[in-house]
C-alpha cells in the first residue's frame, strides 16, 4: 500500500469499517476526500485516512451528517471539485454556484478597492492640513513670534492630529526639522513614513469576544481562570503560530477583520466590532464568519466560536 495514497479498501482497512462505509462517507462528505488519480482502482491523497478515521469518530458520538460537516470544514481543507462522485474527471463548464461565487468575490475586490481609494484621498487631506500646520509653526518660529520649547510643544499638538489616519499606513513625514532653541543649541526630527503591518490596539484585543446567542442575547465564555475569553486569545488559538499560518489583519469602518489560512486550509475571515451591551459593558463583538468567500450561518459561528473556546483547556 503506498504511503502517500489511499484506495477505498486501503482507507476501509485504516478505519476499521467496510469498504460500503467508506463509500458512504464519501456521498456524503465529497468535498473533503481529494482524488490523487482516476485510474483503476480509485486513489485519493494523504490525509485521507484521518479524514475516515475522523468521520467515523464523529459519528460514533452521535452528531447529525450536518453537524459533522461543520467540524469537517474547521478541520480539513474543503475542495470543491471533488463533489464530483464518479470516476470521470468533473466537466470545466462553470456551474451557476461558482459563478456565483466569482460575482461574490470580485464585489467584495470592488469594494474593497474603493475603500482603499476613499482612505487615501482622507489621509492626503489630512497629511495636507498637518503639513500646513508644520510649516506655519516653523515661519513663526523663525521670524521670533514662537520660543523653541513653545515650537516642540506646538508641533507635538499638530502631529497628534495624525491619530485619524486609516491605519493601512502610520505617515509620520517625509522631512528633517531642526529647531533652534533659545540658548543656541538645535535638535533634528526626521519623520518618515512606516509601512509595517497594522494590528488592532491592544484594549481592543484585550476585550471580552461574544457572539449574539439563538435568541439574539450577546453571549461571552469564561477564559483562563478568573477573566472572560477575551479576543486576543481567540485570535491566538484560530492562527496557531506553530503551523505557520499566514495572518492579514485589516480595517473597514468601524471593523476589524482577521484573515488566516493554513499552507494547506481554508481562507478563514473573521468580523469584530466594538460594542456596549444592554448591560453597559464594552465587548468585541463577533459579528461574521467567511470561509473561502462564503458567509456563516450565525448556528455555524456559534459551534465554531465554542470548540475554538474549548482549545484553551488543550493548552
Amino acid at each position: 500500500m503506498s504511503i502517500d495514497t489511499f484506495t477505498h479498501k486501503d482507507l476501509s482497512q485504516i478505519s476499521g469499517v467496510s469498504v460500503t462505509t467508506i463509500k458512504s462517507y464519501r456521498k456524503k462528505f465529497p468535498e473533503f476526500f481529494r482524488i490523487a488519480g482516476h485510474g483503476k482502482p480509485l486513489r485519493f491523497k494523504k490525509g485521507s485516512d484521518k479524514l475516515c478515521l475522523r468521520i467515523k469518530e464523529l459519528f460514533a458520538k452521535n452528531l447529525s451528517s450536518k453537524q459533522i460537516h461543520g467540524k469537517l470544514l474547521i478541520e480539513f481543507e474543503s475542495v470543491k471539485e471533488n463533489r464530483q462522485l464518479s470516476d470521470s474527471i468533473a466537466p470545466t463548464t462553470a456551474s451557476n454556484e461558482q459563478m456565483e461565487k466569482l460575482t461574490r468575490v470580485t464585489m467584495q475586490m470592488m469594494n474593497g478597492l474603493a475603500g482603499l481609494a476613499t482612505a487615501q484621498a482622507k489621509s492626503e487631506q489630512r497629511l495636507g492640513k498637518i503639513e500646513k500646520g508644520l510649516l506655519q509653526l516653523i515661519e513663526r518660529q523663525d521670524s521670533g513670534n514662537v520660543a523653541g520649547d513653545d515650537l516642540i510643544e506646538q508641533i507635538k499638538d499638530v502631529l497628534s492630529t495624525a491619530s485619524g489616519l486609516p491605519q493601512t499606513e502610520r505617515v509620520k513625514a517625509k522631512k528633517i526639522v531642526t529647531i533652534k532653541k533659545d540658548h543656541g543649541q538645535s535638535n533634528s526630527y526626521t519623520l518618515e513614513s512606516d509601512n509595517s503591518n497594522i494590528f488592532p490596539e491592544a484594549e481592543f484585543l484585550e476585550l471580552p469576544v461574544v457572539i449574539l446567542s439563538e435568541t439574539g442575547e450577546f453571549l461571552g465564555m469564561p477564559g483562563r481562570p478568573g477573566h472572560p475569553f477575551a479576543l486576543k486569545e481567540l485570535v491566538e488559538l484560530v492562527t496557531k503560530e506553530d503551523e505557520k499560518y499566514s495572518i492579514v489583519w485589516r480595517k473597514d469602518s468601524s471593523e476589524w477583520i482577521l484573515s488566516y489560512k493554513s499552507p494547506t486550509g481554508p481562507l478563514h475571515e473573521l468580523f469584530f466590532q466594538r460594542k456596549k451591551t444592554p448591560k453597559g459593558n464594552i465587548v468585541s463583538f463577533f459579528k461574521r464568519l467567511d470561509i473561502n468567500s462564503e458567509s456563516k450561518n450565525q448556528t455555524f459561528i456559534i459551534t465554531f466560536f465554542r470548540e475554538v473556546r474549548d482549545l484553551i483547556d488543550e493548552l
